[in-house]
């Protein structure tokens, strides 16, 4: 339909379905704010608000936490590194997840290296200088 086409009996049902719209969104948001403001035993104010917005979504995950915690507990174990299932029983992390891990971003991470027996080794920047410059005798 091209805009100089539309008829009168269009535009005006044009112009009701946007009052509509409009009339619905702000009984939307109304709602949300009651919801938002429904104290609820033992929780907080707008707790209601809170749990309703974690159900969809990726609400509620924290992009690069596990990649995080994952890198530190390599860096700050033996050299002898760590498996799977060493790093899950540490960081409370289901084995499977870290397995997806290690085959997707794992991959990615320079100085992250996997033995043959299994285990993973991480070597972070710093500790790699350190060594370097113990090495070199200076």
């Amino acid at each position: 339909m091209k805009l100089t086409q539309i008829t009168s009996a269009q535009l005006t049902e044009i112009a009701r379905l946007v009052e509509e719209k409009e009339s619905l969104l702000k009984r939307v948001s109304e709602i949300n704010k009651a919801l938002q403001d429904m104290p609820v035993e033992g929780r907080g104010r707008g707790w209601a608000l809170m749990t309703m917005e974690r159900i969809s979504g990726r609400a509620g995950r924290h992009p690069g936490k596990l990649k995080a915690a994952v890198l530190e507990a390599l860096a700050a174990a033996s050299p002898e590194g760590l498996t799977v299932k060493q790093l899950s029983a540490k960081l409370g992390v289901k084995t499977n997840n870290l397995y997806s891990w290690f085959y997707t971003t794992g991959k990615k991470i320079e100085h992250l290296e996997k033995t043959v027996d299994g285990r993973y080794i991480y070597t972070p920047a710093e500790t790699r200088k350190i060594d370097q410059h113990a090495d070199s005798g200076g």
